[in-house]
């Protein structure tokens, strides 16, 4: 057990720096420099350290240094949407290496979404960027609320999609095993792991798509909740107003698409960006009102900041400024209002990241992993 525990710790050390030598790494585990001796020498046996060259120029024997090989094996990341399929396979510190996106509808029965989702990976592994990846766990992110087993226990925004047991539906012995979790939640994890909030103890999440949601980063880990439904929007907190000021813009515009949310947010981000007062004005109300309906959960949270993600944040400044203006007037303690650089990629990337938590777990339990 103990040389089990040992191994992940120095698994946990060796992903956060580019390389390491046996006494640095017996400094930062807390293990004796023969221990230390030891845990390199199965990790280079296993494939998950390399030896570098030693550079020019030292005088006398240079230290040995390693690096964790990132490249030795790979995870899946999903994110099943109401408008895309989009599949990321990424290396064990989560870079990304190849992609995939399949468009699909909002109306697309529960079956043919499936088929996407397989659709999505196999295209993804096809690729020949792809080529040596062999996924150890694939990780799915989907709207609504998701239990520890996977099954989606409620979900209103795809069809057919409550009930569904996606851990079952989507196993593949070559993708190895299947972990899912909601997909704000996921974004929020891809966000303080790897975007603008990395570092950072408590934060606040707030998805602003095709529609709201919220995740919570807690003392520098993902809040879940109790039933995995921690921040799920309920109905009379004042979120549903905030759109209805994009659709009566958008609706007064001649040539408009169809009233959708996305069509909506779209065009009057776009009309903002260009100059047009009525647009400008437009964000600036939808911002104000998203920090109304923000405000209580960030004073009894009181994070270190809050990040704006999803597809209209794409707006940045535009609706950044007026949305942390507005917060900061109703808040007792201001945090810091930061737009996502992971944008509709978030939840992806946080699947890829479920996956690597899933064989990280894994690898106390079995060092052969």
């Amino acid at each position: 057990m103990l040389r089990r525990l040992n191994a992940a710790a120095a698994l946990r050390v060796l992903r956060e720096r580019d390389d390491i030598t046996v006494p640095e790494l017996a400094s930062l585990i807390g293990v004796s420099r023969p221990t230390a001796q030891d845990l390199t020498a199965q990790l280079l046996r296993e494939g998950r350290l390399v030896e570098l060259t030693p550079g020019s120029g030292s005088v006398g024997r240079p230290a040995r240094r390693f690096r964790f090989r990132a490249e030795a094996a790979h995870v899946l990341g999903v994110d099943i949407g109401a408008h895309k399929i989009l599949v990321h396979a990424a290396d064990l510190l989560g870079r990304t290496v190849a992609t995939q996106r399949v468009a699909v509808t909002p109306e697309l029965p529960a079956d043919r979404r499936l088929d996407a989702v397989r659709e999505a990976i196999a295209g993804c592994l096809a690729q020949p960027a792809a080529a040596h990846v062999r996924p150890l766990a694939t990780g799915v992110g989907t709207s609504g609320m998701v239990d520890a087993a996977g099954r989606v226990v409620e979900s209103d925004s795809l069809p057919q999609w409550t009930g569904l047991d996606l851990t079952r539906e989507l196993a593949d012995p070559g993708h190895g095993p299947v972990v899912v979790g909601n997909d704000i939640q996921l974004a929020t994890l891809a966000e303080c792991t790897g975007g603008v909030s990395v570092g950072t103890g408590d934060c606040v999440y707030l998805y602003v798509g095709n529609r709201l949601g919220i995740g919570l980063w807690l003392r520098g880990e993902l809040h879940r909740g109790h039933r995995g439904a921690a921040g799920e929007m309920v109905a009379g907190d004042g979120w549903e107003r905030c759109y209805q000021r994009l659709l009566d813009w958008f609706a007064g515009h001649e040539g408009a698409d169809r009233p959708t949310r996305e069509n909506a947010a779209r065009a009057v981000v776009t009309a903002a960006a260009a100059g047009d007062g009525g647009a400008k004005y437009t964000l600036r109300a939808f911002a104000e009102a998203l920090a109304d309906s923000l405000a209580r959960h960030v004073a009894v949270l009181d994070p270190q900041s809050v990040v704006l993600g999803g597809g209209i944040s794409r707006a940045g400044a535009l609706l950044s400024e007026p949305f942390a203006a507005r917060l900061g007037a109703l808040c007792p303690y201001r945090p810091t209002v930061q737009t996502s650089v992971l944008g509709e990629e978030s939840t992806a990337i946080g699947a890829a990241r479920l996956a690597l938590e899933h064989i990280d777990h894994a690898a106390q339990k079995s060092p052969t992993l």
